[in-house]
């Protein structure tokens, strides 16, 4: 709780983007404690926390969800399954290679 309290928050606030930010977390016990939940709500509201004990839950048998759950990983096997890799280390550069070519708005935009 002081983590977020103390350094998070503010960051978003300086930023001014807190209001457009959707908090996730797991439901780990220290994580539903009744005074983090009560900060989350002050600061991001029902509406925008994912977890335990609120309107959106965590997915079960989700470890995180991030923009690579989302965005990245369908992008990389939709180009590069497209080419057959002959190896392991084939693939792995075809990885690479398209990771390296996306655009800055392409990724901002999964964010």
């Amino acid at each position: 709780m002081l983590g977020i309290n103390y350094s998070v928050i503010p960051q978003l606030q300086q930023r001014g983007c807190l209001q457009d930010i959707f908090f996730t977390q797991d439901g780990a016990t220290p994580h539903i404690d009744r005074r983090v939940k009560l900060l989350l709500r002050q600061h991001f509201t029902d509406a925008r926390v994912i977890s335990r004990h609120f309107p959106t839950a965590w997915p079960s048998r989700s470890p995180d969800i991030t923009a690579c759950d989302f965005w990245l990983w369908g992008f990389l096997k939709d180009n590069i399954y497209r080419e057959s890799s002959a190896s392991l280390p084939d693939l792995k550069n075809s990885i690479r290679c398209y990771v390296l070519v996306i655009s800055a708005d392409s990724l901002r935009s999964a964010v």
